[in-house]
């Protein structure tokens, strides 16, 4: 009985510290508070999943990640990666470091500003017909550019992940925090 008691346990609490934040259908904003198990040291890495799930547009996302300060200044790199299936991953941006300062920190990843920008030129013609040909000679038709117009225009790309995840990877010892709270925006395109 004791055994059984002590398999329940451990298997929640292993269910805790893998718990997901799941941003229903009809939602575009959840917030997630950390357990006692979002630890991460120096050897360790710490990952929260959120399932955007099967949207039927692309969207994009603001992340907020709420860290303490648990170590002595070793950096701690933080990463957006996104998953179709749940657990190949690919990284999503820039990672940041944060050098685990005495203070809290957040760290924001912002999937809004990525973007393409062009400028393509078109030019207009102005199409001329001399009428003054000979006689059984065709009339000379001159078509010359009146103008270059310039267009310029931002391409914003939408993600289609059916999850992100929030990633930290301890540097070194020392390299100790706790997460806090995570938020979520998820914008639709």
């Amino acid at each position: 009985m004791k055994k059984l008691i002590l398999l329940i346990t451990s298997l929640f609490i292993f269910s805790i510290g893998f718990s997901q934040i799941t941003v229903k259908a009809d939602e575009d904003y959840k917030t997630y508070t950390g357990v006692a198990g979002d630890t991460l040291n120096s050897s360790y890495i710490l990952a929260k999943n959120i399932y955007v799930g099967q949207k039927d547009y692309k969207y994009l996302y603001y992340i907020e990640a709420d860290a303490d300060s648990l170590g002595d200044g070793t950096d701690i790199t933080a990463q957006i990666r996104g998953s179709m299936d749940g657990s190949h991953w690919s990284n999503v941006g820039s990672s940041i470091t944060w050098g685990v300062t005495t203070s809290d920190t957040t760290f924001i990843f912002n999937g809004l500003g990525i973007t393409e920008s062009g400028t393509e030129s078109i030019a207009a013609y102005n199409v001329t017909t001399d009428t003054t040909g000979l006689s059984g000679y065709p009339a000379d038709t001159l078509a010359y550019p009146t103008q270059t117009i310039t267009v310029s225009k931002t391409i914003t790309n939408g993600f289609a992940y059916r999850y992100l995840q929030v990633y930290f990877l301890g540097a070194g010892a020392g390299a100790d925090m706790e997460l806090e709270a995570i938020r979520v925006r998820i914008i639709k395109l």
